[in-house]
């Protein structure tokens, strides 16, 4: 079997990113991708297995850059309570900024459920850094929460429920063009339940 050629990948996720930028995941084929990129289908399945593992390493890679986003904003903050703010601002600002993108990877990409263990915890690589941050907060005495992987996984989908309503225009129609006001009070409720006042 050969080697992976990292170039050939880089370019085969470049182009279907791309044409998903453009089209419903159901519109694309793998011999689309294919041709797009100037090689045969052949070659394109001795690196991906079908497009729902092409897209879902497309989801992951989004992942991760939404997650270095998230980083490197609370990175300025010396509270861990501003941290965790921050932290979730940047992932809503993320959405609200690249809206095709974030409607692909939060729901328009076939979940990656058959996947081990292992490998379906790295799409939660966001979750984790919002976990890791509430743990600091708890041991910190400002924050309260019996199950923060829970309380985290609330938040990043009820976040994400408050985004996809204004994206989808399913919002008040007051925040079609306003989804920052919308989404702050969900945060801040969260906020309220979590943080501990004093």
């Amino acid at each position: 079997m050969r080697n992976p050629n990292p170039a050939i990948i880089k370019q085969i996720k470049e182009t279907a990113l791309k044409m998903l930028m453009e089209k419903d995941p159901l519109q694309i084929g793998m011999r689309d991708i294919a041709r797009e990129c100037g090689i045969t289908a052949t070659n394109i399945y001795h690196y991906f297995k079908d497009k729902d593992r092409l897209f879902q390493a497309i989801s992951l890679d989004c992942l991760y850059k939404l997650n270095e986003r998230i980083t490197e904003n609370q990175e300025s903050e010396s509270s861990i309570k501003d941290k965790i703010i921050k932290s979730v601002k940047a992932y809503r600002d993320w959405c609200f900024e690249n809206p095709r993108r974030a409607l692909l990877v939060m729901q328009g990409i076939k979940s990656a459920d058959d996947l081990t263990p292992e490998m379906i915890e790295e799409y939660y690589v966001c979750n984790r850094t919002g976990e890791k941050l509430l743990y600091e907060a708890i041991n910190q005495g400002i924050a309260r929460s019996s199950n923060p992987r829970l309380d985290i996984g609330i938040l990043v989908s009820g976040l994400w429920g408050c985004i996809e309503s204004v994206l989808l225009k399913k919002s008040e129609r007051e925040y079609w063009d306003n989804g920052s006001e919308y989404s702050d009070r969900f945060i801040a409720m969260w906020c309220d339940s979590i943080f501990i006042e004093g």
